[in-house]
């Protein structure tokens, strides 16, 4: 197929995954999670070096607003791959539409995007908004440190969207696969939650664990990328997030959330026949 055709395809899938309500209930979702961890700058603060403060400040917003969006886009992520590929299975659409002259490989690859793109683009805009009206004065600052959001939820979301499509094409039916994938994803999310400056200062063992994972390891990864270091604790020797360099923690995390993806990619493939 063409670049063309592709893209129609995409556009159409887009449309598909994302008609009234779910892109209204997504939004919603996402910007309530963002308010709760906004924290306006209501005072002046008198100090030596007020553009080091202020960027600090920027950073950190962006490093929390990245937080609080990480339940929603991974609770929506895992629903809307599951509910897209096991309906389309469940009512005979998928069959149909691979009984065409489509690629398997372009079919899984727009399915998939569909749902991952839009979400990306979501979590970058609400971090955007929600920083920029803390931080209105330099708007440029809050674009550039913003942008970091969006590598860091594309790792999360492909491994999320990745775990969503593995239980809709084992359990084929539309609720149930919703329900567990929703299920699967928040209890995958859930060890995000544990603070990972406490257990460096009690051992590294358990927090390299973590910073591996598809949620956590993706945090660690934004506030690389901002600059953050964690006060007190970054001369242990033995913890992952401070030994890899940026780039190479990178990769690590990227072959991380592939490993559930790219088997999923072939299995699809070799699972469902095309009348080329």
């Amino acid at each position: 197929m063409s670049a063309r055709a592709n893209l129609a395809l995409l556009r159409a899938e887009v449309g598909k995954v994302w008609a009234s309500p779910i892109l209204e209930i997504t939004v919603a979702l996402m910007a309530v999670m963002t308010l709760m961890s906004v924290q306006p700058i209501t005072e002046l603060v008198r100090h030596s070096d007020f553009s080091s403060v202020f960027r600090s400040a920027v950073m950190g917003s962006v490093s929390a607003t990245a937080a609080s969006l990480m339940l929603p886009w991974v609770i929506m992520c895992g629903v809307l791959m599951a509910l897209s590929f096991a309906r389309d299975y469940e009512s005979g659409l998928m069959q149909s539409v691979l009984s065409t002259p489509v690629s398997r490989k372009t079919f899984f690859t727009v399915k998939f995007f569909a749902v991952v793109l839009p979400l990306m683009l979501l979590s970058w805009l609400l971090t955007t908004f929600f920083v920029g009206l803390s931080f209105y004065s330099d708007l440029l600052m809050v674009l550039r440190f913003s942008l970091c959001v969006l590598p860091v939820s594309f790792l999360s979301l492909m491994f999320c969207g990745g775990l969503g499509v593995l239980v809709a094409l084992v359990v084929k039916r539309t609720i149930p696969a919703v329900l567990t994938s929703l299920l699967a994803n928040f209890f995958i999310w859930y060890p995000a939650n544990i603070d990972t400056e406490w257990l460096l200062r009690e051992g590294v063992g358990y927090v390299n664990y973590l910073c591996l994972t598809p949620h956590e390891g993706a945090l660690v990864f934004l506030d690389r990328l901002l600059g953050i270091v964690p006060m007190g604790i970054s001369q242990i020797e033995d913890a992952l997030q401070f030994t890899l360099s940026t780039s190479s923690f990178a990769v690590l995390l990227i072959f991380y959330a592939c490993v559930l993806v790219i088997p999923l990619f072939v299995y699809f493939i070799r699972r469902f026949e095309v009348c080329e």
